[in-house]
């Protein structure tokens, strides 16, 4: 087990870099089980004892924090937070009315030796995340071709997810994008599916290696794309 990160493309503008880095926890522990593994470790407590420990850890802590008080633990330190905003120096504080902002929250902070117990020991482990907005492309390949080989005024067979697009608008469709970064939209569309696509050629490539990159507006309104490598045009 591991924790899962994914590398994910940013579109806040302000963000510096264009990629961000989020993660995943590989498994969730409920409570029960988590007194399991204390049980079978380097300890003589029962797992009634070990139930009967957290439960008093719970009540003794809430009793500390209703003091407000901070309470420090081998895994860090608990503390109430006040927030919130006020018109006047002599506003009421009333964090039980929903009208305002007024807020309390519960919060943790790791002991700094802890925390660092943690990550010298931690795996990553990292997977490709969907981006749910956006088509992913699977596959190229001749469509209605023998030999097999992509040519010019022939047809290609576009696998994927999320491949539908409206084929009326000059921004979505298929454009085959040449080494130098100049696009030619195919100009024919037999078949549009979610999974599937028929795409025409365009007549005027010349023989290369294209990208194939295919823009959809998935969500109604944004457009998207998807980009395919290493698409070999013959003559």
């Amino acid at each position: 087990m591991a924790l899962k990160i994914a590398v994910l493309k940013t579109f806040l503008p302000n963000c510096p870099s264009p990629y961000v880095v989020r993660s995943a926890s590989s498994e969730v522990v409920e409570f029960d089980r988590f007194v399991d593994f204390m049980a079978e470790g380097r300890t003589t407590l029962s797992r009634i004892d070990i139930l009967a420990a957290m439960q008093l850890f719970k009540e003794e802590l809430q009793k500390q924090l209703v003091e407000g008080k901070t309470v420090k633990t081998p895994i860090g330190s608990f503390y109430m937070s006040a927030a919130g905003s006020m018109g006047s120096l002599d506003e009421p504080y009333l964090p039980k009315d929903r009208t305002n902002n007024h807020d309390l929250r519960l919060h943790h902070r790791p002991g700094r030796v802890f925390e660092r117990s943690i990550a010298g020991a931690l795996e990553i482990s990292r997977e490709e995340r969907p981006v749910l907005s956006a088509p992913n492309l699977r596959a190229v390949l001749a469509a209605g071709e023998g030999s097999g080989l992509i040519r010019p005024s022939g047809m290609v067979r576009i696998s994927g997810l999320r491949l539908r697009f409206d084929p009326m608008a000059s921004g979505q469709g298929v454009f085959f994008v040449d080494a130098e970064g100049v696009e030619i939209r195919s100009p024919f569309y037999p078949l549009i599916l979610p999974g599937t696509v028929l795409a025409s050629v365009p007549e005027a490539l010349v023989p290369g290696s294209y990208a194939l990159v295919l823009r959809a507006a998935v969500n109604g309104k944004d457009v998207r794309e998807a980009r395919f490598e290493g698409v070999a045009i013959s003559a």
